[in-house]
């Protein structure tokens, strides 16, 4: 959360991340860089036609700071579930007030 919100997301937009492929908050470009994400996260690849479509839209540095924020962010994210780290009570306080689905909101840890 706090990393979307650093990078300019809405609280809206945040809320609608894990169902992004249907949410119309999203335009065209935002729908690119989300399949990009997914694509490197769940699979660890990307299409050569997913990159053509992201090369002809963004700059050879902006793909790479795309890249590492989203390897990072995956990082931080397997960090935070292999260790089981609480959440902060920024977040949760914010995920709170937000339309999140209860299976991708933050747990406490036990």
């Amino acid at each position: 959360m706090a990393l979307g919100s650093s990078v300019g997301l809405s609280d809206e937009e945040l809320s609608w991340l894990n169902g992004w492929t249907e949410a119309p908050v999203f335009d065209a470009t935002d729908r690119l860089v989300l399949r990009y994400t997914d694509s490197i996260t769940n699979d660890v690849a990307c299409s050569d036609e997913l990159w053509d479509e992201l090369a002809a839209r963004f700059s050879q540095p902006e793909l790479f700071e795309l890249s590492m924020a989203t390897g990072l962010a995956a990082l931080v994210n397997r960090v935070h579930a292999t260790f089981l780290t609480d959440v902060d009570e920024r977040t949760t306080s914010r995920v709170d007030g937000m339309d999140v689905p209860a299976d991708v909101r933050p747990k406490p840890r036990r």
